[in-house]
């Protein structure tokens, strides 16, 4: 059934590129129906800053719970070989369709209004939607997004044979249910994948409450069937005097395809109670025509069940003859090359656990799981925001300055002198302003990186025994790689706010260029971590290592570009460009970092030296008092807590500009 215009036309997806070209008999404002989506798009994004909040915190905590109760080596096999077993066929199944087929267009065609009588007449079903109208673009869609499940079919098959051979009988004998693992974590992805028809419906009409209910309500009751199963195995094992947990990767296993069965049928339920059928429904059982009013009169939009159904379309050929179809072959052939892109995302997302899963044994696979459970809590509540705000921030300001030159590497006289001397007062003004925050935003990224360093690398053992207990501090390395990531937690976040700003003010050639460099230092990760992990057999410690290398290359490139970009049309103290100055900065790789005064990032003297101190002072009282015995640790931490205060102290008495710079920042934001 057709779903009625009326009902469809109160929201229209905010990545539609055809809109303006729809038909309608009243055309709405383009300002109101911008701010209609733009208000949709926002509480819609604040659902989901809640939901990535609660289900991470909520996930963390129980972690905590299970990892008393698990070894490093479930956790690596679980958190490592089997969570990149399921990110495999989901991403590469559905991530380049799900970036197509938002896409979609209506296929409205005025060349020929002979045309359209024709590709009407061609229509015998009446329910077909017509192009032009907002339900065949939903049918493409439709259509569009049941292409992920074949392929996923293709990839769990290869996937789980690929790990079914690599399992061996010693580990399987060490790892009851492993096997089954395997097969259930497949199964929880095609399952996953059949709900993905109504998860991109529900995202293409901004349906963010359906989405996010469905898929929290299935993140907590996973969390809690794994911790419940996993503490049921321990209890288990000691009763039966065993070592190993019972149930192992098991439960994780049953967890997730759970959750899998969650997500599927939650979207069919939330679907269901927003369908024709359920109101059409609801009036045959009033029987009254206020009744049947009522009934269709909800303020929710409703959909017809058999609109989640893919079918045959018609639309007016190139040849100007009615032209039948399913797949769409323009947005099939873009979801190819996407797809084909995703590929290498993939390979640069899942990059260390591929390497974890192929150079280290599963007791360093879990801890590697261990330290980025703590990790990617910081870099997702903190780091994350950040970087999506940056990223907004920037590009608004410097929306109508040109990017950097990319036939060369060094931009040509002509070009510069143009840009020095064609900008507005305004524009210049925006330029300083983006460049300064910049590089406040850095210095508070060294500063927060100094606490870390300072504090948490002689912390760790600590707050491991604290937390998840004895044999995680004292049988395993967790402590000594989480020490080593404290000083990757800076690196994070400057590579990150860097790469924002690139892809803020970077063109599209630009951005196709980095992903040439992406290649090339994916390239260095993958030998250094090689290396450290297997020549130098530093394990979990040597992936850590390696992706401080990788980003901090990244860093020194986007630092590159921005002085280039900065470079064009600012001088160091903020002023507009002199031609002089642009002739002299357009030669020298360290003349062009000379452009843009990145001393600022660096702290100052004294507060450098009340870090090292801090640093220095908390080794000495972990080595003396050390974290034994409960008194030990309350007596370390006190130490802390004093040279925090001191370290404090010296950044508010010696960094006054930058506290000043923070407080412009506030002050602005509230005004």
């Amino acid at each position: 059934m057709e779903v009625p215009n009326s009902t469809l036309k109160q929201r229209t997806p905010a990545s539609s590129t055809s809109t303006a070209s729809q038909p309608s008999s009243q055309p709405q404002s383009p300002q109101s129906d911008a701010s209609s989506i733009l208000s949709s798009s926002v509480q819609g994004a604040s659902y989901l800053v809640l939901l990535q909040f609660v289900s991470r915190m909520l996930t963390f905590t129980l972690n905590q719970v299970l990892l008393r109760f698990t070894s490093a080596e479930v956790l690596g096999i679980a958190s490592v070989q089997l969570e990149l077993l399921l990110n495999t066929i989901l991403f590469l199944s559905r991530e380049g369709v799900r970036c197509a087929a938002i896409r979609v267009s209506d296929d409205t065609d005025t060349r020929d209004q002979s045309n359209h009588s024709q590709t009407a007449h061609a229509i015998t079903d009446p329910t077909t939607p017509k192009p032009g109208s907002e339900a065949y673009r939903l049918q493409k869609l439709v259509n569009m997004v049941y292409a992920p499940i074949p392929v996923g079919v293709l990839m769990t098959c290869l996937a789980v044979g690929y790990n079914l051979a690599q399992l061996d009988s010693a580990s399987e004998a060490s790892f009851p249910g492993h096997r089954l693992s395997i097969y259930l974590y497949g199964a929880a992805a095609l399952i996953e994948l059949l709900a993905e028809p109504m998860f991109m419906v529900a995202q293409y009409k901004l349906w963010f409450k359906t989405r996010v209910s469905v898929e929290g309500t299935a993140v907590i009751v996973r969390c809690v069937l794994t911790c419940a199963l996993t503490v049921f195995g321990a209890r288990q094992a000691a009763a039966e005097g065993q070592k190993a947990n019972t149930m192992g990767v098991l439960a994780f296993a049953i967890a997730q395809f759970v959750y899998g069965l969650l997500t599927l049928g939650g979207f069919l339920a939330a679907f269901w109670n927003r369908s024709e059928e359920k109101e059409q429904n609801k009036v045959a059982k009033a029987k009254k025509d206020d009744d049947e009013k009522d009934g269709q009169s909800g303020g929710e939009e409703t959909i017809s069940m058999k609109a989640l159904l893919p079918r045959r379309l018609v639309r007016t050929g190139k040849n100007g003859q009615p032209e039948y179809f399913f797949f769409d072959t323009q947005l099939l052939n873009l979801s190819k090359t996407l797809t084909s892109q995703s590929l290498l995302k993939h390979i640069l997302t899942e990059g260390d656990k591929m390497m974890m899963v192929n150079f280290t044994v599963e007791a360093d696979q879990g801890v590697y799981a261990f330290v980025v459970n703590y990790g990617s809590l910081i870099a997702r509540i903190l780091f994350q925001p950040m970087e999506e705000i940056s990223r907004t921030l920037f590009s608004k300001l410097l929306s109508d300055i040109g990017p950097v030159p990319s036939s060369s590497s060094t931009p040509s006289v002509t070009a510069t002198t143009k840009s020095s001397t064609g900008l507005s007062e305004t524009q210049l003004s925006n330029l300083a302003v983006s460049r300064n925050l910049l590089l406040t935003i850095m210095k508070f990224h060294v500063l927060l990186g100094g606490i870390f360093i300072a504090f948490g690398t002689h912390y760790t053992a600590t707050l491991i025994d604290l937390v998840v207990g004895s044999y995680w501090s004292r049988e395993t390395i967790a402590p000594a790689v989480l020490s080593l990531y404290c000083y990757y937690v800076p690196i994070m976040g400057l590579n990150g706010i860097t790469e924002a700003v690139v892809q803020a003010v970077a063109s599209e050639q630009e951005l196709a260029v980095l992903s040439y460099w992406m290649i090339g230092f994916s390239a260095v990760f993958c030998g250094t971590g090689a290396f450290l992990m297997v020549t130098l057999g530093l394990g979990a410690r040597g992936i850590v290592l390696a992706n401080c290398v990788n980003l901090l290359m990244r860093i020194l490139w986007s630092t590159w570009f921005l002085s280039r970009y900065y470079g064009r049309y600012l001088a160091r103290d903020g002023s507009a460009i002199s031609e002089e100055s642009a002739r002299k900065d357009a030669n020298g790789f360290v003349r062009t970092f000379s452009s843009v005064p990145w001393r600022y990032v660096i702290p100052s003297l004294p507060v450098v030296g009340a870090f090292s101190a801090a640093y220095a002072i908390t080794s000495v009282s972990e080595q003396l008092i050390g974290w034994d015995r409960l008194l030990d640790k309350a007596l370390h931490l006190a130490v802390g807590v004093f040279a925090f205060a001191v370290t404090l102290l010296a950044v508010f008495v010696f960094e006054k500009p930058f506290i000043r710079d923070i407080k412009n920042v506030v002050r602005k934001r509230r005004g």
